[in-house]
């Protein structure tokens, strides 16, 4: 009975610490937002909440070295999860710290051998590459994209918009190719996301007519 005192006192202290780093964040005190995260997961190692906050404060604070450890460190913790919904924002959270990196930090390759060993549904694949585009982060699609094989054969993405791929530069100022944008889009559209979702501007409907 003492030890279960102990053990909810300590995941009180650390969800505290937690809501802390979240509000910290919002204010954009991503350092102070990364020390409250830590703290958090001192009281509670498996506080998963803690780790995706620490994460996302590193990335602010250009740590992808970091990040990426803390994303793959939660998303270990999430092993025997049903919860969908935060597998995919940890996976995301691991591609998004790496989307506007020239050379990989040394923690994604062993974060990306478990993702892809992990077997993770179709479903959960859906979730993290809309929740990719929907930041605009085409660069970690692209990486996907080469990774492709590797994917559930029945993954579709009936929500993602490709409204942003053509109205940032993001993808242009990194010497991708336009035909590596071109086969990102056919693969996309060949999982389930729509031609109409480009737009309907002059130009969009001219990319459009050559999708069709």
């Amino acid at each position: 009975v003492m030890l279960k005192r102990i053990l909810r006192c300590a995941r009180d202290i650390a969800v505290l610490h937690c809501n802390r780093s979240t509000a910290l964040y919002n204010l954009g005190k991503w350092r102070e937002a990364v020390l409250s995260a830590y703290q958090s997961i001192q009281w509670d190692p498996e506080y998963v909440k803690a780790y995706y906050r620490a994460g996302h404060s590193l990335i602010m604070l250009s740590d992808s070295y970091s990040a990426i450890s803390m994303f793959h460190r939660g998303l270990v913790l999430l092993s025997a999860s049903a919860d969908r919904t935060q597998v995919a924002d940890f996976i995301a959270g691991i591609f998004i710290s790496v989307n506007d990196e020239r050379v990989f930090p040394k923690t994604f390759p062993l974060a990306y051998d478990y993702i892809f060993s992990a077997s993770f549904d179709a479903l959960i694949w859906q979730a993290v590459i809309e929740r990719l585009a929907q930041k605009g982060k085409w660069r970690s699609c692209l990486f996907l994209l080469s990774e492709k094989k590797e994917l559930p054969a029945n993954l579709r993405v009936n929500q993602l918009s490709l409204k942003s791929l053509f109205e940032t530069s993001e993808l242009y100022g990194h010497g991708e190719k336009m035909e590596e944008v071109v086969e990102l889009v056919k693969w996309l559209i060949s999982i389930g996301a729509k031609a109409e979702t480009i737009g309907t501007y002059l130009l969009h409907c001219v990319i459009k007519l050559c999708i069709k």
